[in-house]
């Protein structure tokens, strides 16, 4: 045995060369195994969609060209000339959707075809600044029906009219940010002035509001114009308390903090009366020189109160003094439309509606429906996102070893390896502040802290108030935005030579806090804007309200006319004294009207340091009074007149290198799979393809389509993942695959 060991050959040694022939040949397949697993699934998932979705992209924005021939008979490539249709008499606008889990009944909605459009202020403002940048869209057309089905706050309406003001000044040199900041929609090109068209059955005051920014205003003929200017009304309800036997305790610091007077009087107070007097005036002053700017007019402060106390304008009055332009029977769009593109129909146009109409700049041949563009420009956006998504992909990928880098050159991957973009971030607050604001506000401002890509966070503030707790919470969470650090004396005598100190407290700013008032801001809503570096808002925005008050209901004789009694222990409590079956103790009555104090003069020092104010002057402009923006302004509450993009251009320019910046809103919407169960539900009665197309926005998707859909989903694995399948969007879907979940 030992002998046949000893005769036989030892192994050749291998040679350096075939070594590291073998270690490379084995880091190369394994980088091609990974590749194999994720590469191309991203490739193949990810190009798939991205193919067949640009290319309908570039059916509506690239591919939608005409060609003329000029007299030279040279070819030229001339865009196509569209309309965008605004229903404002269909559209619901929000400052922010409902979030928290899926909407059923949003989804149904749209599957019954329910006429209603639902869409975000911030939203409808951003496709008119892309419109306005859009050579496809010539004019805007608004159709306001018989009059707005759901009424906009006049601080609302003023962000609408900028963006419209920015279409009519499109054909000028003039920069105006949309709300993504994408440079591709920069405000900067000399071409033919576009048209924006509204028309209406009869308009209101605040319709003509928003109406009167468009360059022409059609009425039909027997149709109304009621300008009686702005208006409040309050509802009070001592005497109901009184009469059943219940009292309402009010502990309030602040002459104007009038909220709580519909428990305690009959009608408005001097102070009451006299604030609401200032408001009704300063938003009325406002309105009034918009309409003027817009429609060139010069209307005095007699013809204003004329037209205001005549009541319902004729359209044939309102024509004569200026206020619209025309008067069609019908919508005349349809009409426009035919007439530009048919000779005939252009004497057709003449003859019915007269050259008020037929001789406008109009020149569009194409309506397009503000859903269906806002889908067009989602779409784009996406497949911008899944294209960068993917390159980021492949380019963690080459960075695992040199052999995936060289292979992915090879196969023509050029990647993108610039650095990442810069960030801003909007919060909004929306509606009463309360605990659930709060948590939500909180946890989006807790995850923007961590990212140090946000440079800045803005903050859009439209809420009366709320909860002092959860007020406070919402204004400490936004104060962990600014750091502190201790700086050792090295880096002091480097950067300042007369320090000698052994450290010294820096505070750094690292993503400062913008605030955009939307509607009002008032109460809890300006105190937590208050830690901002510079305040926005509207001039008809309501703001203000530094007051605080208490109400402590008493409704004892109200359960004792029903035979009801009740008693506690302690006698004295405070906590059982709150409820609304305990009366009023002297300790308890002490104890509010301290704790009422306590929070006032609290208030008044957050706003003293905030706006570098000396306790009288925040005296003189708090007492829980309400300023509109424009007199918020003068008395030096907030810093600049302007909706929220106008805080977002300030914050891109401010605080980012103004190339490359990406905002993100939040709180984002979250998907809860507690709504699975009502979604399936809902399902079994209603029709399956109606239900997908409205869940994907799209009313364009054949029952083929749908019916593929379901063929492949059933012979793919992709059926028992259902973790995958509820992913909310095709980059999450891809994330999922990618991590082998």
């Amino acid at each position: 045995m030992a002998a046949s060991e000893s005769a036989r050959p030892a192994a050749r040694k291998p040679s350096q060369f075939r070594g590291g022939a073998t270690f490379i040949g084995g880091k190369l397949v394994s980088s091609l195994k990974f590749i194999g697993k994720t590469g191309a699934v991203v490739a193949i998932a990810g190009l798939a969609w991205h193919s067949v979705e640009r290319h309908n992209v570039n059916q509506f924005f690239d591919e939608n060209l005409t060609i003329e021939v000029d007299q030279d008979g040279e070819k030229k490539i001339k865009p196509m000339k569209r309309v965008l249709v605004l229903p404002f008499d269909n559209l619901k606008l929000v400052e922010e959707r409902k979030s928290g889990g899926l909407d059923i009944n949003g989804i149904l909605k749209r599957a019954s075809k329910q006429p209603t459009i639902n869409m975000e202020i911030k939203e409808l403002v951003d496709i008119i600044h892309k419109a306005a940048a859009d050579p496809n869209i010539t004019a805007l057309y608004a159709d306001f029906g018989e009059g707005m089905r759901y009424p906009l706050d006049y601080a609302h309406i003023e962000e609408i009219r900028n963006a419209i003001r920015i279409f009519n000044e499109s054909h000028r040199v003039h920069r105006s940010p949309n709300v993504d900041h994408n440079p591709v929609f920069a405000m900067a090109r000399n071409g033919d002035p576009k048209v924006s068209l509204a028309f209406g059955h009869s308009f209101g005051w605040s319709e003509y509001f928003l109406a009167s920014s468009f360059t022409n205003v059609y009425l039909q003929p027997r149709g109304h114009l009621l300008l009686s200017g702005s208006g409040s009304s309050n509802i009070f309800m001592r005497d109901m308390l009184n009469k059943y036997g219940i009292k309402a305790h009010i502990f309030k610091h602040g002459d104007f903090k009038n909220a709580p007077n519909s428990f305690s009087e009959r009608g408005y107070t001097k102070a009451h009366a006299e604030n609401v007097r200032s408001m009704v005036s300063s938003i009325d002053s406002t309105i009034k020189s918009c309409i003027q700017n817009s429609r060139a007019l010069n209307f005095d402060d007699v013809m204003w109160k004329s037209i205001s106390e005549y009541g319902h304008l004729t359209a044939a009055n309102a024509k004569e003094i200026g206020l619209v332009n025309a008067l069609p029977s019908v919508s005349p769009l349809c009409f426009m439309l035919k007439a530009n593109k048919l000779v005939k129909e252009k004497a057709m146009l003449e003859e019915k509606f007269g050259l008020d109409i037929a001789s406008n700049t109009f020149n569009s041949t194409d309506a397009v429906s503000v859903v269906k563009y806002k889908q067009m420009l989602d779409k784009r956006s996406k497949i911008e996102k899944l294209g960068k998504e993917i390159n980021s992909k492949l380019q963690r990928l080459s960075e695992l070893s040199t052999a995936t880098s060289l292979l992915l050159s090879s196969f023509g991957f050029c990647l993108d390896k610039s650095s990442k973009k810069e960030k801003i971030a909007v919060v909004t607050v929306n509606g009463s502040i309360d605990n659930t604001v709060s948590y939500r506000v909180n946890q989006s401002i807790q995850k923007i802290r961590d990212d140090k890509e946000v440079k800045c966070l803005v903050l859009r503030v439209n809420s009366p108030g709320g909860s002092v707790v959860s007020s406070e919470a919402i204004l400490e969470e936004l104060k962990t935005l600014r750091v502190v650090r201790y700086l050792p004396v090295a880096f002091i005598l480097d950067h300042c030579l007369n320090c000698q100190l052994n450290s010294v407290l820096f505070f750094l700013n690292s993503q400062p806090v913008i605030c955009s008032m939307g509607s009002y801001a008032a109460s809890g809503g300006y105190y937590i804007s208050t830690n901002s570096k510079r305040i926005f808002a509207q001039p008809t925005t309501l703001t203000g309200s530094i007051g605080v008050f208490l109400i402590k209901f008493d409704a004892t004789n109200f359960a004792k006319s029903y035979g009801i009694c009740s008693d506690y222990y302690p006698y004295g409590n405070h906590g059982a004294a709150a409820g609304p079956l305990t009366p009023l103790t002297p300790g308890t009555k002490a104890n509010l009207e301290r704790l009422c104090l306590n929070f006032y003069d609290y208030f008044k020092q957050i706003v003293a340091d905030a706006r570098s104010m000396s306790d009288d002057e925040v005296e003189n402009v708090a007492q829980g009074r309400v300023w509109t923006g424009e007199q918020a302004k003068e008395v030096g509450l907030i810093d600049a007149l302007g909706g929220l993009d106008r805080a977002i251009s300030y914050a891109k320019c401010t605080y980012t290198n103004n190339e490359n910046v990406t905002v993100e809103h939040w709180p984002k919407n979250s998907f809860s799979l507690e709504s699975l169960p009502g979604l399936l539900a809902s399902l079994t009665t209603t029709n399956f393809t109606s239900a997908i197309r409205a869940l994907f926005d799209n009313e364009t998707i054949d029952q083929s389509s749908i019916d593929f859909l379901i063929s492949n989903l059933s012979q793919s694995k992709l059926a028992d993942r259902p973790h995958l399948m509820l992913a909310m969007d095709e980059m999450t879907a891809l994330e999922l695959i990618v991590r082998g979940e």
